[in-house]
């Protein structure tokens, strides 16, 4: 299972991540968001890393604008918050061929009927919240993944995923990965390296040298 720890804003936490084997690092470029991070300092941290992979997240952003930070932070890959139809996130991945393209689909009751039309390499499945995208510490119901068959091979779950029940998410579904905001964290941006070890190891992934 592959693990990505969003909204990344101090250079300390990311290296932390990146000793400890997690596969992916979010910094959140949706100014509405708490876990906000200028690409200027994003491109700092990212600098200081050396191979896991880093993703920026977008809510509602123009191509160009997107275009511009993904170039000037050297980003892995782009995570698209726009949910009306797969125009914009198919758009993207022609103009970026070479990143992961990861969509996220925040589920109101079922997983969206359209979802194959949607050209990404990855989708994320979080929690519904009308004033939040992502990072609201609320769980879905977990139960609708029965109904998901292949699509879950290539989808990270997120919304309230933490070391106490990670291992209800392994259990219940056959998923590629989760992805973790709050549910490691002292405060929104702030990560516990503790935390993140507790999850790693609920899951099989700690390595006791690099505990």
């Amino acid at each position: 299972m592959k693990v990505k720890i969003c909204g990344i804003t101090r250079k300390e936490d990311a290296i932390i991540c990146e000793k400890l084997g997690i596969d992916y690092l979010g910094f959140n470029f949706y100014s509405g968001s708490k876990r906000f991070i200028k690409p200027e300092s994003a491109k700092f941290i990212i600098s200081e890393l050396k191979k896991i992979k880093t993703i920026g997240v977008f809510v509602e952003n123009d191509l160009d604008s997107i275009k511009k930070i993904v170039e000037f932070c050297g980003l892995d890959g782009i995570q698209i918050h726009s949910e009306q139809s797969p125009v914009f996130c198919n758009k993207i991945k022609r103009e970026f061929p070479g990143l992961i393209i990861i969509q996220a689909f925040r589920i109101k009751g079922s997983i969206p009927e359209n979802i194959n039309d949607f050209d990404a390499d990855y989708f994320i499945f979080d929690s519904f919240d009308e004033r939040q995208f992502g990072g609201t510490g609320k769980i879905f119901d977990w139960k609708i993944l029965d109904k998901a068959g292949e699509v879950l091979k290539k989808t990270f779950i997120a919304g309230g995923v933490n070391p106490d029940n990670v291992e209800k998410i392994v259990f219940l579904t056959n998923i590629y990965g989760i992805d973790v905001a709050s549910g490691v964290e002292i405060s929104p941006g702030i990560k516990d390296k503790n935390k993140i070890k507790c999850l790693l190891s609920k899951i099989g992934r700690l390595n006791e040298k690099d505990a």
